[in-house]
């Protein structure tokens, strides 16, 4: 059975799939922490390797700074808004905010 997501109430086939896991696995991205939705559900918030570890994200006071202003850019709604996923950036050029069905990534627009 082909598995498929639905963007923008559309039906669409899923032809690969790399897990979140998978990338943490891997080295790619770097787990820091989770958030709590309203709902009382959580989400989690991963760095890729590069930003976390060129932009200095190692340094936790500096890391929640930028997860919290990522966080709030997200509440706020956009045009370009699907219903799988909201991508905010951050800084132009040098760091964007993505969240989707796996949970938020904060990431150098290259890593994209």
């Amino acid at each position: 059975m082909t598995k498929t997501v639905i963007i923008n109430g559309e039906e669409w086939p899923i032809i690969s799939e790399y897990t979140m896991d998978q990338a943490i696995e891997d080295g790619i991205l770097i787990e820091v922490g989770e958030v709590q939705r309203n709902d009382g559900t959580k989400i989690r918030v991963v760095f890729t390797r590069t930003l976390f570890e060129e932009g200095g994200y190692e340094d936790k006071t500096k890391r929640v700074a930028l997860v919290t202003r990522g966080i709030e850019l997200l509440k706020n709604s956009d045009p370009e808004d699907t219903d799988y996923m909201r991508l905010r950036v951050i800084e132009k050029g040098k760091i964007w905010v993505i969240q989707d069905g796996n949970g938020i990534t904060f990431m150098k627009p290259e890593d994209y």
